[in-house]
């Protein structure tokens, strides 16, 4: 559901090493007091070079396998991803943890050979410092991917934890046109703020509560949809994209007074942008209606009944009209979605045991 729910910790090979050692020299061996001191050793060495190998391998494995596996994730965070990472190195990075395993069983394999076949004190150790020297360079070898997965999990860690399986209304409009108003009218749950790649804006990220359920999570984009998308770079503009995979609803902020500071003309241009970028429903909020003149308010609903677009009018100031918006929402194109993700959340409760 969240992709940087599960990224786990990420040694150094540095780390790592100090973690072996220090693994190896903990291990103890539970022998019969009367085995001669050969016998002894050669069981600790045994379960030392067990024990650390089994636990390397388990580290290793365990770091590539809740890595997120790129083709599994949703759209919305893959697209993100691409744009982070160099999906070629990651995906070698996360290959050869995986592989490492093969050469750490080839290593330990080794040296229980020579161990179990030593007829000597010196023998043992000189096979447990062979042990220990392969392990070492093993480690050493694997630290680029270790570094390369360590600053990959930074990364996604910063990326928004947001739910793509909750029907979802993205906020669009210029500046100063009541979007986070709006988020703070129909949220009955503090919004969240999250800093978003590529940008030094925050997405707001508020919750609905529908039948005792916070259900719907609506998305005010402050500084992502609010100048056209012609003048964003080609980052920047695949990072507003991505948003495309999340949005269900786009809301629309239109202010038809001058008091945002945009004319009318360039806020129904980027509506036109938004539209023809994003597949999802749109509907238009005329705000400010409570302060808007007469002729503001009829010259901005022809416009947008030009578009053949709907609109609904509203003062998010006073969150007059916004309630009844998102209940429309809910009815309506949000509708189907809803049901899906409520059903699937009743029987996840069931089955953990929640629901009964």
């Amino acid at each position: 559901m969240y992709l940087n729910s599960t990224l786990p910790y990420i040694p150094t090979a540095e780390e790592a090493i100090r973690q072996f050692t220090a693994r190896y020299r903990s291990i103890e061996a539970k022998s019969p007091s009367p085995l001669p001191s050969l016998e002894r050793l050669r069981r600790l060495e045994v379960a030392r070079v067990r024990g650390t190998s089994s636990w390397l391998i388990n580290l290793f494995r365990g770091i590539a396998y809740n890595m997120p596996f790129i083709n599994d994730l949703h759209p919305f965070y893959r697209e993100l991803v691409g744009l982070m990472i160099n999906v070629d190195e990651y995906r070698h990075a996360v290959g050869k943890l995986v592989n490492s395993s093969v050469a750490i069983g080839s290593i330990s394999r080794d040296a229980l050979r020579v161990i179990r076949a030593a007829g000597d004190r010196d023998e043992i150790v000189k096979a447990r410092r062979m042990f220990i020297s392969r392990i070492i360079d093993l480690i050493n070898d694997l630290g680029p991917e270790l570094r390369t997965l360590k600053e990959t999990s930074i990364k996604l860690s910063k990326i928004p934890s947001i739910n793509v399986e909750k029907p979802t209304v993205v906020v669009a409009g210029m500046p100063n046109t009541g979007k986070s108003s709006f988020v703070a009218c129909v949220s009955t749950k503090k919004p969240e703020v999250a800093d978003y790649p590529f940008t030094t804006r925050q997405l707001i990220i508020g919750h609905v509560k529908v039948y005792g359920m916070y259900a719907v999570q609506v998305i005010d984009t402050p500084g992502l949809l609010d100048r056209p998308l012609s003048e964003r770079n080609k980052i920047e503009l695949q990072a507003i994209l991505a948003l495309r995979h999340l949005s269900d609803v786009v809301v629309f902020m239109l202010d038809p007074t001058l008091h945002g500071g945009y004319e009318l003309k360039p806020q129904l241009n980027l509506l036109m942008e938004v539209k023809q970028s994003f597949k999802a429903n749109i509907i238009v909020a005329i705000n400010k209606v409570d302060i808007a003149t007469g002729d503001e308010v009829k010259r901005t609903v022809d416009a947008v009944n030009s578009l053949n677009l709907p609109y609904r009018l509203i003062s998010a100031l006073r969150c007059e009209g916004t309630g009844e918006l998102v209940s429309e929402l809910v009815n309506g194109p949000l509708r189907g979605k809803l049901e899906s993700y409520l059903r699937a959340t009743h029987e996840r409760a069931v089955r953990s045991g929640l629901g009964e």
